[in-house]
């Protein structure tokens, strides 16, 4: 409780100091309806991470902004190793992550999901888009809990170079070289870094566990634009990671078990005006995501998961009241694989059509209407729709915003789940029906509140039966809970965030929990700004969660104070002090976490 009371009378301290920016408003998204709307009409919830403002804070990966969102449950067994996210109680494959439109994951994982949250940098995207909710209508397979689009940095301005560094806790250094401008009509954007901890240990130092776990990474991304003119632009994006760390994979320290996983993304993206009104989108795209594991002689293997992407889209303003936007997707996946002591690799391949119809409606100026509809062809289930209408009505005289949304989701089974030694090919998808309903709020004007109740009802899900060593469809789950957010501007200098969230994640056939989903969560954030010196203060509450074997994971409190200083427009400092509390928690039991911890940087622009 001393500790509590020391992290809040920080806060109040911070905010004695100085004041705040005024919230952003008439933000454009993308991601709830594959086209641009205004957030301030917008009927789903949705989270927009500033990068430029990770960055000042020492927020340099895609896991450090995820996790500050109140609804979102996070775990890690070794802090920058694989993790998992949980949208609002959903599974981590039920979260789609798009890179400009290219869907990442990894074909040949057990589950056919993205888990690379530790690996990816967060400086080559201009903003991360969070939308809750399923949007399966609109992306297909995965977007049951949640879709996160990464949109990329667009090179602008005269060639400039710039280089940061950062170093810390747990022998941290990390370095990152950016090279951009634009000449003509042509622009580039070329972004690279490497990053290493050294001194991290995944199982607890305190039970006996004292071999080291040190973790290597490598980032490289490439965007090139050219505008022929004539309403017509093509981007070309490459993306790289490589990452190799060492990890313990029970609850015993192992020595020197190595994982090494790189993952390649490229795509070209044709965008042509036909008219004013009318528009469409070409785009091929191309993954491969290569793990090898070691811990043995007897116990190594590798898997290799390549996919193909093919995706077009017409957008067409008919009225200006009326837009209809209709595409189809393609999607083949290819995945192998070789265990320690098998003879050759297994080998598997599925494909998918989706086509897709949206309807956007906006009879008035404060009324918002969308309704989309999506018709997948998948090489093994057959054909099978699913739809989405949202809704969105502003009280202008209350400054009063009502939302609501309604949407069918799936999630495909995993090449794993379907061919290999444990897998089942008969499986069929697994299913979600889900709703919300929210108000948000405008008092006077420096003063927002917002609030949002969703419920997600699953079927056909898939678990492993350890009796026959089967996947097999399990069973069905409920997800009731509510979103609460309070943004306050004190002034011009100071910005106070709060979010909370509560969430029932359950089986129905027990009523057990599901597992690692945080019951409450609640986020404090402070944005001020004093001259050049910008100070965050956080300070994040997460509640017990239930972990495999019926384990409890304690409640926890984290704060963490970040200063930056800008010694002129084009030369920045920070400080990022994490765990301030020294909590000791755990994410995944019998793993520890970061105690308290320190990094300092510089980021300088020639």
């Amino acid at each position: 409780m001393k500790k509590w009371l020391i992290g809040c009378i920080l806060i109040i301290l911070v905010i004695k100091v100085s004041h705040a920016q005024e919230i952003e408003l008439g933000q454009i998204v993308v991601t709830p309806h594959r086209t641009a709307t205004s957030v301030d009409i917008e009927p789903f919830s949705l989270e927009v991470l500033n990068v430029k403002e990770a960055s000042k804070k020492g927020e340099f990966t895609l896991q450090e902004v995820l996790k500050d969102i109140s609804d979102l449950g996070y775990a890690t067994t070794s802090q920058m190793g694989e993790a998992s996210v949980f949208i609002r109680g959903a599974d981590t494959r039920h979260t789609q992550v798009l890179l400009e439109g290219i869907k990442l994951y990894d074909p040949a994982s057990t589950a056919g999901y993205f888990y690379a949250y530790n690996y990816i940098d967060l400086f080559p995207f201009q903003r991360v888009e969070v939308a809750k909710g399923p949007f399966s209508s609109l992306y297909g397979s995965d977007s049951i809990g949640g879709t996160i689009n990464l949109i990329t940095k667009k090179g602008k301005g005269n060639p400039s170079f710039s280089y940061l560094q950062k170093l810390g806790s747990y022998a941290t250094f990390k370095e990152a070289f950016i090279y951009q401008g634009e000449i003509n009509k042509f622009s580039y954007f070329l972004f690279l870094s490497k990053t290493d901890v050294n001194s991290f240990y995944a199982q607890k130092y305190k039970e006996g566990n004292h071999e080291r776990d040190p973790y290597h990474n490598f980032n490289s991304s490439l965007r090139l634009d050219y505008s022929f003119g004539n309403d017509l632009d093509i981007t070309f994006l490459n993306h790289y990671i490589y990452s190799k760390y060492e990890y313990d994979a029970s609850s015993s320290d192992d020595d020197d078990n190595i994982a090494h996983f790189h993952q390649g993304v490229s795509g070209i993206k044709i965008q042509n005006a036909l008219s004013e009104d009318i528009s469409q989108e070409f785009q091929l795209g191309f993954t491969r995501t290569y793990r090898k594991h070691w811990e043995s002689s007897s116990v190594n293997y590798w898997y290799d998961g390549k996919t193909y992407q093919v995706k077009y889209k017409l957008d067409s303003q008919l009225l200006d009241s009326y837009k209809i936007i209709l595409g189809m997707d393609y999607l083949r996946e290819k995945g192998e694989g070789k265990y320690s002591g098998s003879s050759s690799p297994d080998k598997s391949t599925t494909n998918s059509k989706g086509y897709y119809l949206e309807n956007i409606f906006t009879p008035f100026l404060k009324f918002f209407i969308s309704a989309s509809y999506r018709l997948e062809d998948h090489s093994n289930f057959g054909t099978a729709g699913v739809f989405n209408a949202s809704a969105s009505y502003i009280i202008e005289n209350t400054s009063t915003k009502i939302k609501a949304s309604f949407g069918k989701g799936f999630k495909a089974p995993s090449l794993y789940q379907l061919y290999s030694f444990y897998g089942e090919p008969n499986l069929t998808p697994e299913k979600s029906e889900s709703y919300q309903v929210g108000i948000e709020q405008n008092l006077f004007k420096n003063l927002k509140f917002s609030s949002t109740y969703f419920h997600t009802h699953l079927s056909n899900l898939i678990d492993f039966n350890t009796t026959t060593w089967k996947y097999y469809n399990a069973g069905k789950a409920k997800i009731q809970g509510w979103e609460n957010k309070l943004e306050y501007s004190l002034s011009k200098e100071i910005k106070i965030k709060f979010s909370y969230a509560n969430i029932d994640a359950e089986k129905k056939e027990d009523g057990s929990r599901l597992l690692r989903r945080p019951k409450n969560k609640a986020v404090l954030a402070l944005t001020v700004l004093k001259n050049r010196f910008r100070i965050y203060p956080e300070l994040t509450y997460v509640g017990n969660r239930i972990d495999s074997g019926g384990e409890k994971l304690k409640a926890y409190f984290l704060a963490t104070l970040s200063l930056s200083f800008e010694l002129n427009k084009d030369w920045d400092f920070f400080i990022r002090l994490e765990n301030l509390l020294d909590k000791d928690y755990e994410l995944v039991n019998g793993y520890q976490s970061k105690k308290f911890c320190w990094y300092i940087g510089t980021k300088v622009k020639f």
